[in-house]
């Protein structure tokens, strides 16, 4: 393959973020707030028993992250992306099947997992992270804008077709995202890996220079740092989610009509794109755990907006851009801490563990707050709890330290900024 050049790298990141953004943490994910109510009125379910959709699509790609992540390392990221793309669209296709059983709702789900697990960021970012190193940041955050620019019109599109057809509509549009996004990422999408000559006299391997850097899993898991970014992770993926899902569900239950909430709702999207980019600007500039303390704070605000006496639509607005932003930076931010603090050497093995444990707290979360609300008939109380959760998680994020890992602190030879 020829050395890098901006335009490659420009055209990896334009099909890794149209994947993103289709992919199963993309366009579903802001699905599934809108599907809460017509399954429930439809099949007669709880809201806890269809928030469980959240949890069974982030178990399932929990068991298999690890898997996923030594392939992107071993086989790239372009051929797991091309594999699970069209298995995925078939599977959006199968949901459509779902009920009248909660059995049969959730063994689809569970399929739909399995067969999208190649179309989580985990594979998107290691391909644009080989890319870009003085950029990286900014790069990453274009890779993952795309769940953000989904997230603007897939409530006020999928509720338009679930009120003209019914909510087997929304399945179909969201496999027919998927199976076009097969077009750019077969043409564009790839990892830098350089040419023969360039490896060997670089690394002394068959690697780049840009994958040979970084620790080892082993290493990795004996360090603070992993540990920490861990755990301030899990617990604000636990409540970003919880919050994303449930959305429009909470915007209604604080006294908007479901109309004005869904197309609130639709503002999360320009949010999560502004705190991507945002993020990605400012962690090239500042030192990235005190950018990411900030944006992942923000959920606080947000919950504290909408436990106000009366929410009005200005209130329902600012606390969904917190939300947003929030949403937008959390994503950008883990693969871009993981490569800065352990480099891209095991970058696939080292994310898929770090990634478990987010999507863990991502897949509980909305479970926890749709029984909160079952319980209590409201999710005040809910939103109360998770304000002390979101900042031990920002402090945890914000006291990382600045500096990368020893084994990232090589000589500018070896660098190949973009």
């Amino acid at each position: 393959m020829a050395p890098a050049t901006p335009d490659r790298g420009g055209r990896v990141v334009f099909s890794a973020a149209i994947g993103s953004g289709t992919g199963l943490t993309g366009m579903l994910f802001y699905a599934l707030g809108v599907l809460i109510n017509p399954l429930c009125d439809t099949f007669g379910w709880s809201r806890a028993e269809v928030s469980a959709a959240k949890t069974i699509l982030t178990t399932s790609f929990i068991v298999t992250a690890p898997l996923i992540g030594q392939l992107v390392d071993r086989v790239g990221a372009r051929r797991v992306a091309l594999v699970s793309l069209p298995l995925f669209a078939l599977a959006m296709l199968a949901m459509t099947q779902a009920g009248p059983s909660l059995e049969s709702y959730y063994l689809l789900l569970l399929l739909l997992a399995l067969t999208g697990c190649g179309t989580t960021p985990l594979v998107w970012t290691r391909a644009v992270a080989t890319w870009f190193e003085a950029r990286r940041g900014v790069a990453l955050a274009l890779t993952l804008i795309g769940p953000g620019v989904m997230a603007i019109f897939t409530p006020v599109l999928l509720d338009t077709l679930i009120r003209r057809y019914d909510w087997r509509a929304a399945f179909i549009a969201m496999a027919a995202f998927a199976g076009l996004t097969l077009l750019p990422v077969g043409l564009y999408f790839r990892e830098n890996r350089g040419d023969s000559g360039e490896r060997v006299a670089a690394t002394g391997s068959g690697l780049s220079p840009a994958l040979a850097l970084g620790t080892s899993v082993a290493d990795a898991l004996r360090t603070g740092r992993f540990w920490q970014l861990t755990f301030g992770f899990t617990l604000i993926g636990g409540v970003v989610s919880s919050l994303t899902v449930h959305l429009v569900p909470i915007l209604v239950d604080v006294g908007l009509a479901r109309a004005g909430a869904v197309r609130i709702a639709g503002v999360i999207g320009l949010a999560v794109i502004g705190g991507r980019l945002l993020t990605g600007f400012l962690v090239d500039r500042l030192p990235p755990p005190w950018v990411a303390a900030a944006f992942l704070a923000m959920p606080i605000a947000g919950c504290l907006l909408l436990l106000t006496a009366s929410v009005s639509t200005a209130h329902a607005v600012a606390a969904v851009i917190c939300v947003g932003l929030a949403a937008g930076s959390e994503v950008d931010l883990l693969p871009y801490l993981t490569a800065r603090y352990f480099g891209l050497r095991s970058y696939g093995r080292i994310y898929g563990l770090i990634f478990v444990a987010f999507y863990a707290g991502a897949g509980v979360g909305p479970l926890w707050l749709g029984h909160r609300f079952d319980v209590d008939g409201t999710y005040a109380r809910a939103l109360q709890l998770v304000v002390p959760v979101v900042a031990i998680g920002a402090a945890a994020i914000g006291m990382l330290g600045v500096t990368a890992g020893p084994a990232l602190r090589i000589s500018g030879a070896a660098r190949r900024p973009q």
